[in-house]
């Protein structure tokens, strides 16, 4: 593989604090990290899951990757306008008694016919590695809405 970037990320865990929390720094990046309450977790307003970082990263790796395709296909600008992705994601138990995720991700293409924008989303999956790291690997469903009717 021929590397354009790399990040480092530091994760540990905040000694004394129960339930457990995860401090995560690396560049621009500093959360601190609780588990869901579903997880054992309790209910605040001043941190984030790991699975919220997931959506997010996800979500956004999706929209830079429909943004490159849309580039590389010389569209317009006005192609990307009202562009937006939205990824809900799921832990849960796999009958291996492993958890396990599953993710929706949702890409909206407002200025383009339903037929394009299906492929460009299809044509943007070969530039997120995100979604490729999903691949084989979670549960995942594409969902792609164009100016037209969904197919």
């Amino acid at each position: 593989m021929r590397v354009f970037h790399d990040e480092t990320v530091h994760a540990a865990l905040r000694p004394g604090v129960q339930p457990p929390e995860v401090e995560v720094a690396g560049g621009a990046l500093d959360a601190l990290l609780s588990l869901p309450v579903a997880l054992g977790g309790i209910e605040r307003s001043d941190t984030t899951n790991p699975e919220q970082l997931f959506g997010g990263a996800l979500a956004g790796c999706m929209v830079f990757a429909v943004e490159h395709t849309l580039r590389r296909l010389r569209r317009r600008p006005e192609a990307l306008a009202g562009l937006r992705a939205t990824a809900e994601v799921r832990i849960g138990r796999a009958p291996d008694r492993t958890n396990r995720l599953e993710i929706d991700l949702r890409v909206e293409l407002p200025a383009l016919s339903q037929a394009e924008a299906e492929a460009v989303c299809l044509e943007a999956t070969r530039y997120c590695p995100f979604h490729q790291a999903l691949n084989g690997n979670v549960t995942e469903t594409l969902t792609v809405v164009g100016a037209g009717p969904v197919a």
